[in-house]
């Protein structure tokens, strides 16, 4: 059975009126509404279909359509696992984008930063160089760590020597 992945719904929007909002796609076998603890929907849900070719169908036709005085977004269902989800490969190696109310892909990793001083070897660590500084300070005036600023260990004892001087 294939699952779809339904959101920016009405939140008075109930599991029969999606049903039928659905079924002009395909056979609908579930309506899972997602809810709070309080019984309020969060506005998103997930429709099973009896197979692949109705889930397909209902992606296509119904995206964009106004349910409600609202258009819904309609995608493939990424938090159920088996065929539909992606194994890790260099083509999906950046984060994807999803909806924060669907989990994360754990096969998808993060880009390993680079360090700017390593790419462009004419760029020189100056205490004077506030605008360049500044990228590797917090808000707070902290330095950043080397795991978020992508720089090399020297180049992080440099940045951050120029960095106390300049405050």
């Amino acid at each position: 059975m294939s699952k779809i992945f339904v959101r920016s719904l009405e939140l008075s929007v109930n599991q029969d009126e999606l049903k039928e909002h659905f079924s002009a796609a395909g056979q609908v076998v579930k309506v899972n509404l997602i809810k709070d603890n309080n019984g309020k929907s969060k506005g998103f849900a997930i429709v099973e279909f009896s197979n692949d070719e109705e889930a397909e169908k209902a992606i296509k036709e119904l995206d964009g359509t106004n349910l409600k005085g609202r258009d819904i977004k309609v995608t493939e269902d990424k938090s159920s696992g088996g065929h539909n989800r992606r194994p890790y490969s260099s083509e999906n190696s950046k984060p994807m984008g999803y909806f924060r109310a669907q989990p994360l892909d754990i096969g998808v990793r993060k880009t390993k930063k680079s360090d700017p001083f390593i790419a462009d070897p004419e760029l020189k660590i100056d205490y004077k160089n506030q605008k360049l500084l500044a990228r590797f300070v917090s808000e707070r005036g902290r330095m950043l760590p080397r795991r978020m600023t992508g720089l090399t260990a020297a180049n992080q004892r440099h940045v951050a020597r120029a960095v106390k001087r300049a405050q």
